[in-house]
């Protein structure tokens, strides 16, 4: 009777399997301030965005951020990213772009202005959801980093539920 039980067991626990699945998700952060390399603050959300996806059940993947100054080298960039997006079996892709004022900074840190994302799915290469948020007001940078990517995560996951 042992050798029986086991097999069930096998059995039912492939066809739950075949039941568990997770959506993938594909993220690029674009940064456009004017600036040569990718800021700590760019990576510092990046981070946080994957974790809070990661926290909600996602399998998360992420092109590497890169810095543009214009619309078509944004369009060149989101056009690798979901590229690499539909290379990796992603299920949709996110291109998140982080504006900067380098006119208004504290210290070396330019102040972020405005957020800029994009939601697409990669089997019809469709963007379902544009959305821009400004209302960003910083006072102590690092907790304000993940304060934002927390709102800029649950913003996305709920565009992602609505399809």
């Amino acid at each position: 009777m042992g050798k029986h039980k086991i097999l069930i067991f096998t059995f039912l626990l492939l066809i739950g399997s075949a039941y568990c699945s997770a959506r993938q998700l594909s993220f690029q952060i674009v940064q456009r301030d004017g600036t040569a390399d990718v800021s700590e603050q760019s990576l510092t959300i990046e981070d946080e965005v994957l974790t809070n996806f990661f926290d909600y059940g996602y399998i998360v993947t992420n092109s590497e951020a890169a810095v543009s100054s214009s619309l078509s080298q944004d369009e060149k960039l989101y056009n690798i990213g979901i590229g690499e997006a539909i290379e990796g079996f992603s299920d949709f892709f996110v291109q998140i772009k982080l504006y900067y004022d380098a006119a208004n900074q504290t210290g070396d840190v330019p102040e972020l202005k405005k957020i800029d994302w994009v939601l697409a799915s990669t089997k019809s290469g469709e963007k379902l959801k544009n959305h821009t948020i400004t209302d960003i007001k910083l006072q102590h940078k690092e907790d304000d980093m993940k304060k934002i990517s927390s709102v800029l995560a649950a913003e996305i996951n709920s565009a992602l539920k609505a399809k």
